[in-house]
């Protein structure tokens, strides 16, 4: 429930109350003298409008950067951030310090990593404690010359990741980010007050990357796991927009999972509404997730409206973020394409073909996965139109030209998606029979490694 536009009357402010809720107050003080919303707010400095009412409650502490934008809207002078420095310096725990690992505990964490690593099947796990080995070296070089973890070196750790994740075969990811992700919280500890919403930051987006890495590889139920993880490492930060990525990263993967499509829906929306209406990477996922499912639940028309609103988002959508192809953060036409050519594919919309022409024509040569997932909607077009030999073989035909390390769960949802659209009374010919099988087996080479 949205806190009511008219604000009651201010209380007492209690003097023994703690520096943190003084700050909330103040925060609250200065945004009713304004004669604001929280919702208001929350769309000027991007950030939901439930943490604004957090922070004013004085149940958690906002991140510096965030109060000096604060200060900045409401016209504080300075008074918010000083505030904010007195409840730093006040002695008293705030909830924006970084956590804190003991030695033994990482040791314990760091094995059970490795045993963990080794349960999922993940290649060279053998090397794993020997590169343990190196890491704790290189631990005691940096003490030995008094270095202390970078933040911005953790930034650009993570903005690599958002490259690697998308690789074909990403199983020596999984394995590397696991580790950085320990190896993180390490760093983390050493961090300083000022830097702190910036270690949050990286941290939500290592967490929103091993859970996307793990759900790719098959880890269908650590992945879930992983997602809550990063919901609530994004929440830290105050960022809707970044917890906004979240759900709608974890949107998109749910629909490849087969997940209850009415969570799909949640998360979209809830993407969705955090943006509010920014031209942004999660925003304009969190649509086509949501067409996606919306033409799956046979409303055709909701996702039709859906598509609309994400291409008029792509025509504002930063030059930087449409660019870039390779990582997750990107926002390609391609993508666009794509929503558009798998909608109007499930919907059996009469204008399929061209849709799926269209995407197929704007891919690069070396975007083979991609390509080859549109070209499975043409052959389900195929066997919906009635040809269903046809449409079988051309289906089986990308499959068996895709290398073994591209044939990934996106792949293997529209491949199976062909072979749903054979009508029962179909399935006993034999192209049917052969396809069917060899699904099975690509979906068993999918699957989870126990």
């Amino acid at each position: 429930m949205q806190e009511s536009t008219m604000s009651p009357a201010p209380r007492p402010v209690d003097p023994s109350a703690s520096p943190l809720h003084l700050l909330g107050v103040g925060l609250r003080r200065c945004r009713e003298q304004c004669g604001l919303t929280l919702e208001a707010v929350g769309a000027q400095v991007s950030v939901d409008w439930s943490h604004l009412a957090r922070w004013e409650r004085g149940e958690r502490h906002p991140p510096e950067d965030v109060v000096a934008r604060l200060d900045e809207v409401y016209g504080a002078g300075g008074f918010l951030v000083a505030l904010q420095a007195m409840t730093n310096t006040s002695g008293r725990p705030v909830r924006d310090q970084a956590p804190q690992w003991d030695g033994e505990r990482m040791d314990v964490l760091r094995r059970r990593l490795i045993g963990g690593v080794a349960a999922m099947g993940v290649a060279a796990v053998a090397g794993m404690p020997a590169l343990d080995g190196i890491s704790n070296l290189r631990g005691v070089v940096d003490s030995a010359l008094g270095n202390r973890p970078h933040v911005e070196d953790w930034e650009e750790t993570a903005w690599e990741y958002a490259y690697a994740v998308l690789a074909p075969s990403i199983m020596g990811v999984v394995r590397d980010l696991s580790a950085d992700v320990l190896g993180f919280q390490e760093a983390m500890t050493s961090a300083s007050g000022k830097e702190v919403s910036r270690w949050l930051r990286v941290n939500a987006q290592l967490s929103t990357l091993l859970a996307f890495a793990l759900g790719s590889i098959g880890q269908q139920r650590e992945s879930h796991h992983w997602w809550r993880v990063a919901a609530r490492a994004a929440e830290q930060t105050g960022e809707g927009e970044l917890l906004a990525a979240v759900y709608g990263h974890e949107a998109v993967q749910a629909l490849h999972e087969g997940r209850p499509l009415p969570l799909v829906v949640s998360r979209a929306t809830r993407a969705i509404e955090l943006t509010k209406g920014r031209a942004c990477r999660a925003a304009s996922a969190a649509y086509g997730a949501r067409a996606h499912a919306r033409v799956l639940l046979g409303d055709l028309a909701g996702a039709l409206a859906d598509l609309d609103e994400q291409a008029s988002l792509f025509e504002r959508m930063p030059a930087e973020v449409v660019a870039d192809a390779q990582s997750v953060n990107g926002w390609p036409q391609t993508r666009v394409l794509y929503c558009r050519s798998l909608v109007y594919t499930f919907g059996g919309h009469p204008d399929a073909a061209q849709m799926q022409m269209e995407a197929i024509t704007a891919y690069p040569g070396w975007q083979t996965r991609q390509k080859a997932q549109v070209e499975l909607h043409q052959a389900y077009t195929e066997v919906r139109s009635g040809h269903i030999e046809s449409g079988v073989e051309h289906a089986r035909s990308v499959l068996d030209t895709l290398p073994d390390d591209h044939v990934n769960r996106f792949v293997i949802h529209n491949a199976a998606a062909v072979a749903a659209a054979v009508p029962a009374v179909e399935r006993s010919r034999p192209p049917v029979i052969e396809y069917r099988e060899m699904l099975a087996l690509s979906r068993r080479l999918d699957a989870p490694h126990h």
